[in-house]
């Protein structure tokens, strides 16, 4: 968040449709410097109907993208908040923000929820995540039904809670990808740029609605775009 407005340098923002090629040359100088050190600028989708803003997940998509970039292209880009982004060839077309990271701390430490998962331990429960994440797609307008019957589930029948985390989650994440693959998913397919556990998820979850998924490291693709913005913007 360096070039964000109460960052180091405010580096604004690029509008929807974004060429990714304009983000590097729109890259801001920070002044005072011994050295040329350059901030990406965000990109903003300014809709009234859907604002929206990103600022770093442009940078995965730069090396994302590096490779061929022809055509449409869906990507998943799960976090605090997480983004799915719709691409033609290198030019971001539009993107959503879904508080799902966010939720899911808010949800499990400060509601009632926080008991059902207190001391929970690493076991994942595949089962209860998958049915979890179905539940979520066949009735989104339950979602806030779908989290209480964590609680009284437990109550009522027992369970661990480590299988109520990942029902959290499963509901959450289930809830995320109901609006973002709309009623028809891609046919290419979704490319998810992800790290770790939520790679493992979302995979998962993809899996459980038969859609094809590939995966690129969260990290490696971070790396490789900045790579590509350093060459941009110092190569001779």
């Amino acid at each position: 968040m360096a070039g964000a407005r109460q960052g180091w340098v405010e580096a604004g923002y690029v509008d929807t449709p974004a060429q990714l090629a304009s983000v590097l040359k729109q890259a801001a100088p920070v002044p005072g410097q011994d050295r040329d050190i350059r901030i990406l600028p965000g990109i903003a989708q300014r809709d009234v109907k859907a604002p929206d803003v990103m600022r770093g997940e442009e940078t995965q998509l730069l090396g994302a993208l590096s490779g061929d970039a022809a055509g449409e292209a869906v990507f998943c880009m799960p976090g605090t908040h997480s983004k799915w982004v719709r691409t033609n060839g290198r030019t971001v077309v539009r993107f959503a923000t879904f508080m799902t990271g966010e939720l899911f701390d808010a949800i499990s430490q400060h509601t009632i929820l926080s008991h059902a998962v207190a001391r929970a331990d690493e076991a994942e429960d595949v089962d209860a995540f998958r049915s979890a994440v179905m539940a979520a797609i066949e009735t989104p307008a339950f979602a806030a039904n779908l989290l209480f019957q964590v609680r009284s589930g437990q109550l009522l029948y027992g369970g661990k809670p480590s299988s109520a985390r990942e029902k959290i989650s499963g509901t959450l994440i289930g809830l995320e990808l109901a609006a973002g693959l709309g009623r028809e998913p891609p046919k290419s397919g979704i490319t998810l740029i992800a790290s770790g556990r939520l790679q493992m998820l979302y995979r998962l979850a993809f899996e459980t609605l038969s859609v094809p998924v590939r995966s690129i490291e969260a990290e490696d693709s971070a790396r490789r775009g900045l790579s590509m913005a350093a060459r941009s913007i110092w190569s001779p």
